[in-house]
């Protein structure tokens, strides 16, 4: 697998509406054949709650709300019998050779979105944070992974790596990248209330774009307080829902903090408006 890691030296950076990559078919043909046939069978929601494992869910608008199981390396290691070859992706989907490349490509739109020099990533490897975990969501008529979220405020960088199987002829479960925009920029009272009536400058969070969830892709984010994205709903899903999702964080409690850590202000992008225009009226 360790080969596949020139894909990403050679992948293209897209930047709106953040920094992040794409690349389709990323590992072998007969390697992803494997996941499918270790997983299709063995991804069970009683087995994972035996295990610890747990997925908080809610209901709301006939739509099931809930964060997917996420599978740890040492749940793998411990059904390595039927998850073999998915608990070595596992492994080297956290391992340092992967997060490299990742930080090699990266380094100057994790530098400009984190507030961290390039030699933070390159020095500091040893007091960085990195993992993957196998997530599953279990069938559904209707389920949604994620609404509209930022990672958390240590979050440096995310990855993504999907795996469907051919059987699975659900629709729905993309991800979609949000364009985060300040429009409350008039100088005149009127206009800005016409236009909130009318609906001309849609307010602050807009997709801009979505990618499919389809097999073998990989898709890697830098973080920030502008990398806003969701997971649409997937509807009449017969078979689970199935990533491997990891990243690379900092210690916040070494006073390792990203330009979203020094100012959460970032989260609340709502909050922000409604202080705009107490200030603008006044």
């Amino acid at each position: 697998m360790i080969d596949n890691l020139q894909k990403i030296d050679v992948a293209n950076i897209f930047t709106s509406p953040f920094p992040h990559l794409v690349i389709d078919n990323f590992l072998e043909q007969n390697a992803i054949e494997k996941l499918h046939n270790e997983l299709r069978n063995n991804l069970s929601v009683e087995k994972a709650k035996e295990a610890g494992f747990t997925s908080q869910e809610v209901q709301k608008n006939n739509t099931r709300q809930f964060g997917a199981f996420d599978l740890t390396q040492s749940f793998l290691d411990n059904n390595i019998s039927t998850l073999k070859f998915t608990s070595e992706v596992n492994k080297f989907f956290s391992s340092p050779e992967f997060m490299g490349s990742l930080v090699k490509k990266l380094s100057g739109f994790m530098e400009n979105s984190t507030g961290f020099k390039k030699d933070y990533f390159i020095h500091n490897k040893k007091n960085l944070n990195y993992d993957s975990r196998l997530a599953f969501l279990p069938p559904s008529e209707a389920t949604k992974r994620r609404e509209i979220h930022l990672d958390a405020p240590n979050t440096i960088l995310v990855f993504l790596y999907y795996v469907r199987l051919p059987e699975d002829h659900s629709f729905g479960g993309s991800l979609n990248l949000l364009n985060r925009e300040e429009r409350y920029l008039f100088k005149s009272k009127l206009k800005t209330i016409l236009s909130d009536m009318l609906n001309i400058y849609p307010s602050d969070l807009n997709i801009e774009k979505t990618y499919d969830y389809l097999d073998n892709r990989l898709v890697v984010m830098c973080a920030s307080g502008y990398s806003w994205h969701e997971v649409s709903t997937r509807r009449y899903a017969t078979t689970p829902r199935i990533s491997f999702h990891g990243g690379l964080r900092s210690q916040p409690q070494n006073n390792e903090l990203t330009r979203y850590g020094k100012n959460l202000d970032f989260s609340n992008p709502l909050k922000s408006k409604i202080k705009h225009l107490i200030r603008f009226f006044k």
